[in-house]
């Protein structure tokens, strides 16, 4: 059902062709640079497969007991939901939440947002039983 693309990039998209043949539902992409967004965006609309990314450092769901990222930091369980489109920030977040033992129900970095975007996170995050309140880090608004 999910997949974390972490590889050399210039094996993504024959990794998400793969992905999309074997059924894949939703892939991670934590780095492909611009000029592979629009075959990897046709690449999943071809397999109806949604993307978190590229450029991401992922999606970390305390609840769930689920860290697909590529961070090491466990964070603890929690109401605030984070959204970010900087990895960067994102980790720096993280390490910030980890010394004060702050928890999450969501913490998400979207990276370029090829696919899945602010928008649609907020509409999920603002039914979620588990989020109280969300926290963005916006570079811009599109």
């Amino acid at each position: 059902d999910l997949a974390v693309l972490c590889t050399n990039a210039s094996r993504n998209l024959a990794l998400l062709e793969e992905l999309g043949e074997k059924g894949c539902k939703t892939c991670i992409i934590l780095s492909a640079p611009a000029s592979q967004h629009e075959d990897l965006r046709a690449c999943a609309l071809r397999h109806n497969m949604r993307l978190l990314g590229p450029n991401s450092l992922g999606l970390l769901a305390p609840w769930q007991g689920l860290n697909a990222s590529f961070s090491p930091v466990p964070i603890k369980r929690g109401k605030l939901a984070f959204i970010s489109q900087s990895a960067a920030v994102s980790n720096t977040i993280l390490d910030w939440a980890q010394q004060r033992e702050m928890g999450f129900s969501y913490f998400i970095a979207l990276g370029d947002s090829l696919d899945i975007d602010v928008d649609e996170l907020l509409d999920y995050l603002a039914r979620d039983s588990k989020t109280s309140a969300i926290l963005l880090y916006l570079e811009q608004l599109s």
